[in-house]
């Protein structure tokens, strides 16, 4: 059974559109037997703990975090990045909608990365 089964995915109009977080939880923790969980409060401390725990961070992120020096980013998400690395300086993330090979895999500073963070993701512990 797939993460669309679930509802942790929706396209259909008049519904919120994209990864539903909560169902995609369920269906993580139940099919892959991973440990996820939603996070509302998504601050840069919070995601440093995160990392340093062991977790990846799959965050919502305004779209244009793949071209952050072009604009002034409005603060919202409607874009993933997965999180891989993270302290008080820089955040190191994975774009899969990256239009050049250094927007793919980028480092932003934190204070930067924040600009574009809507502050809420789901957390992923895989051992």
């Amino acid at each position: 059974m797939g993460a669309r089964a679930y509802g942790a995915y929706s396209d259909e109009p008049g519904q919120p559109e994209g990864l539903i977080y909560q169902p995609f939880v369920n269906y993580v923790n139940d099919v892959h037997h991973f440990y996820a969980e939603v996070v509302t409060q998504l601050t840069s401390a919070r995601l440093c703990a995160e990392i340093e725990d062991g977790r990846l961070v799959i965050a919502s992120v305004n779209s244009e975090i793949r071209r952050p020096h072009l604009i002034p980013p409005p603060r919202s998400g409607g874009h993933l990045v997965l999180v891989t690395a993270a302290g008080a300086e820089t955040v190191t993330f994975h774009d899969p909608a990256g239009h050049r090979p250094e927007a793919i895999v980028a480092t932003l500073p934190m204070m930067l990365f924040d600009r574009f963070s809507a502050g809420r993701g789901v957390t992923l512990k895989l051992d």
